[in-house]
């Protein structure tokens, strides 16, 4: 009787952890960066677009290398395991969802050339940019965690 109630919880596969990492790393390099933005924008302060950029892109691939390398190195068999049709299905459903998000959010990014100046419409750009990532990622997580 006891084994019927008992439900083991799955372990995670290698692509949901990889979509998990991908998610927090760019919600959070990200949102330090817009954040800094936006207090340099309050301020009245102009906003130089190449160091900070530069050095959030760097932090963003150093972070997601490590933490990719650390989670391969956790489960190697099934890192290397190609993608069934079951994830790829989730990978496209996921795809798809963020391209309408990228749409609408590069609708709302071109909206801003014609009340802020270029580095604004640019940072605006990007925020559609990494809205768009995190949809996917995320819709790649609900994926997995639906069972789908």
């Amino acid at each position: 009787m006891y084994k019927i109630f008992y439900i083991k919880e799955r372990p995670m596969p290698y692509r949901e952890k990889s979509a998990w990492i991908s998610f927090w790393t760019t919600l959070v390099v990200y949102g330090v960066y817009f954040t800094l933005f936006a207090h340099s924008a309050l301020a009245g302060r102009p906003f130089g677009l190449h160091g900070a950029f530069t050095l959030c892109i760097a932090i963003l691939v150093t972070l997601q290398i490590v933490l990719h390398v650390a989670a391969a190195i956790q489960a190697p068999d099934d890192a290397r395991t190609a993608e069934d049709e079951r994830e790829r299905l989730i990978s496209l459903r996921a795809t798809s969802g963020a391209f309408y998000v990228f749409q609408v959010a590069a609708m709302l990014a071109a909206v801003t050339v014609y009340f802020f100046d270029k580095v604004t419409m640019a940072n605006a750009v990007l925020a559609a940019l990494a809205v768009s990532e995190l949809a996917r990622h995320g819709g790649i997580i609900l994926g997995y965690r639906r069972a789908c």
